[in-house]
């Protein structure tokens, strides 16, 4: 069936959508992998993997990405906080792992200060950014972000995610 007899069927008869079909449509968008991190009150590290993540704009220069509501990292974020956004390399999927919630205990995480904030070491690319506003959007918050200092490792090829796979 194309997408025009899809569209014009739901529009006949209004469909019932389900998670999972959801989850199936979205995920055969091909995306990049990021972990996002920021510092607890303690001054711990939090993260948490996210592919949800786009650049919104160049001037100013914005990013945002989705939590979501029950995500450890969302009791961090605020208006204002400190944000860190480490592209994933192709050889880090264990990284991406860990910080969706599957640890690999005898594989330490290494993380690299930049100016003080934690980031994922040789990840292909990374942001610090200030979190300026954060939005309600459902089950999920979109965190959009002003760029303060961002850099990339031309010699890294990046992690994808398609289809709840790695590629």
């Amino acid at each position: 069936m194309s997408p025009k007899c899809i569209w014009k069927a739901n529009m006949q008869k209004k469909m019932k959508l389900n998670k999972i079909d959801l989850k199936k449509v979205a995920g055969s968008f091909a995306t990049g992998v990021t972990v996002i991190t920021t510092r607890d009150k303690e001054g711990g590290v939090v993260g948490m993997t996210a592919s949800s993540f786009v650049s919104v704009s160049l001037d100013p220069p914005l990013v945002s990405f989705y939590v979501d509501n029950n995500a450890k990292l969302m009791k961090q974020l605020t208006e204002g906080a400190t944000i860190g956004i480490s592209i994933l390399a192709s050889d880090q999927e264990n990284v991406s792992n860990h910080f969706a919630g599957y640890p690999d205990p005898n594989l330490p995480i290494e993380l690299e200060e930049n100016n003080g904030f934690p980031l994922i070491k040789n990840a292909l690319g990374w942001y610090i950014t200030k979190a300026i506003q954060i939005i309600p959007t459902g089950d999920h918050h979109m965190a959009l972000c002003s760029v303060e200092k961002l850099g990339r490792n031309e010699e890294k090829q990046p992690l994808l995610y398609f289809s709840g796979k790695y590629l």
